[in-house]
């Protein structure tokens, strides 16, 4: 999935024009990693793969991390994705804070 999030980056970012249709995609990307156990393995990836194409915002990543939601899953399968996803939730909120810093020197 994250090999076709690049080879579609262009049709994504057109439907993650605004921070609903972020969310949306967020949603989908639950859906669709849920369905696969192959998929659930690689969601970071993924999740990256989305981040690294400029489809999705940083910010939105942090607040979907934050808390699970059963819009689209149900919450413990939200929770599950969350949890596999976290050490790249984490990367990208140190790096998120590391150039904060760097912007206020």
């Amino acid at each position: 999935m994250s090999r076709e999030v690049k080879t579609r980056t262009t049709l994504l970012r057109q439907f993650g024009n605004s921070e609903k249709h972020q969310k949306a995609l967020l949603g989908g990307m639950e859906r669709a990693i849920i369905s696969s156990k192959t998929l659930m393995l690689k969601a970071p990836l993924v999740l990256k793969a989305f981040y690294d194409n400029d489809i999705l915002e940083e910010d939105i990543i942090l607040k979907w991390g934050e808390k699970p939601s059963k819009r689209y899953v149900s919450r413990e399968e939200a929770k599950e994705i969350r949890g596999r996803v976290e050490p790249f939730l984490k990367w990208l909120a140190e790096a998120e804070e590391d150039s904060e810093e760097d912007s206020d020197e």
